[in-house]
């Protein structure tokens, strides 16, 4: 059989190895897996019955003996926090495996729009942190959190706004170095090499997003960019539903509508509740950041029993707990990131296609993902949808099920014929 070796360096993202593993098996290939040792990866490598290669290690794999690579996240070079990743997962570790690729973009808006025009290692009050400005003028500096941020070049001085404050920065040797007020400092980064278009051009590699939307939108810097969105299908029919409503993930409140979700528990009935499977890795769940000041807030309206807490499971565990609901939650209303989840799918689109289990979910992503099926309510209003799902009568509730169980299958047999076209192109 054809071998894979599937690469994930990022320290997070181990819940595609199920979906890659069933799609590739479905391919015909053996999957070994290079990751991390985070307890994630770990796990769930041991739930797939497979041995980690260490990405820490990853040049001491023989990669002649891998018919194809996938790189499970492929970071763009002007990322942030690229000293988080060794390796990088970018273009120049594929093109130096040099075997035949896929490469998966999580975050779209990183190879068009948010692709840096050029990116500083930028010395601010609070210590060190990359600078990258965009080409629609916006710019982000990491470790400097501001709403309202801007940027010019004003002859021979480069201007940042944020939230109305000018600092004003100059060079003397031709834009390498910059110093700015306060003793600010911008050191230019090695210029950036990222070029999709070209990345694809010989044939030997692909790009894949993980949806229609986003394989769009960089299409103009990647032609030949094709979409899929992998999940695999637990074993079995689906047992008893033991929580109506169920939120999988992580509670943040910079990147999720938590606040939906406090006006939605009120209008919840006294024998109902939200059980949120994950949330933490915290031991002791207050004493993380984001779970704590949920539990503060919930306590402060008179919702504490309204929300139940699983605490951090396996994610095998975690996926059993999750089919045991009758609803699963995104929490995601379609202002979150500022428009991101035009491209960007919601992580609960997969699991929810995956495990069969409904969604109540924001209208403008069900409609911009093909979910128009689904219990739909408008703008942050979560609580319409935990209303209406409430309507549901069994045989409503077995309709939803069935359309979902649909979608998954449609969207089954797209995975499948884009990835045969893919590698009937790349291994030819």
């Amino acid at each position: 059989m054809p071998s894979c070796l599937l690469i994930e360096c990022c320290p997070y993202h181990w819940e595609i190895f199920p979906a890659w593993v069933s799609l590739l098996g479905e391919s015909g290939f053996t999957v070994d897996i290079a990751c991390p040792d985070t307890p994630g990866h770990l796990e769930t490598v041991a739930m797939l019955g497979k041995q980690r290669l260490p990405i820490e290690r990853l040049w001491d794999i023989p990669f002649h003996r891998y018919d194809l690579v996938v790189l499970g996240t492929l970071m763009h070079e002007g990322y942030n926090d690229v000293d988080k990743f060794q390796p990088l997962p970018g273009l120049d570790l594929i093109n130096r495996i040099g075997c035949p690729s896929i490469s998966m973009v999580h975050e779209p808006l990183q190879w068009n729009l948010r692709c840096p025009e050029a990116t500083y290692d930028g010395r601010h009050s609070k210590g060190w942190g990359t600078l990258n400005l965009f080409r629609d003028h916006t710019f982000y500096w990491q470790g400097r959190r501001r709403r309202r941020r801007q940027w010019s070049r004003e002859g021979n001085h480069l201007v940042l706004w944020e939230d109305g404050r000018r600092l004003t920065f100059f060079s003397t040797d031709r834009g390498t170095t910059w110093r700015g007020p306060s003793g600010m400092t911008l050191r230019r980064r090695t210029a950036l090499r990222t070029d999709l278009k070209r990345h694809t051009r010989s044939g030997r590699h692909a790009i894949v997003t993980l949806s229609r939307q986003a394989a769009e939108h960089i299409r103009p810097r990647c032609p030949d960019a094709a979409w899929i969105m992998p999940f695999a299908k637990p074993d079995g029919p689906p047992p008893v539903p033991r929580d109506t409503f169920v939120f999988a993930g992580s509670i943040d409140y910079g990147r999720k509508a938590i606040g939906s979700l406090l006006s939605a528990c009120a209008a919840l009935a006294p024998d109902e509740s939200v059980f949120i499977v994950g949330g933490s890795r915290y031991a002791n769940l207050a004493d993380d950041p984001n779970v704590g000041r949920l539990m503060r807030d919930l306590a402060d309206c008179g919702l504490a029993d309204k929300v139940r807490f699983s605490g951090y499971l396996p994610y095998g565990e975690f996926l059993e707990r999750l089919r045991q609901g009758r609803f699963l939650l995104p929490l995601v209303d379609d202002r979150v990131f500022g428009g991101d989840y035009k491209v960007r799918t919601p992580a609960a689109v997969p699991l929810s296609l995956g495990l069969g289990i409904p969604m109540i979910v924001n209208e403008a992503i069900a409609r911009r993902f093909g979910l128009d099926f689904m219990v739909c309510y408008q703008g942050d209003d979560l609580a319409s949808g935990l209303t209406e799902a409430r309507t549901l009568n069994d045989a409503a509730q077995a309709s939803l099920r069935e359309r979902t169980r649909q979608a998954a299958d449609r969207l089954q047999a797209h995975n499948r014929d884009t990835i045969a076209g893919i590698l009937r192109r790349i291994l030819a």
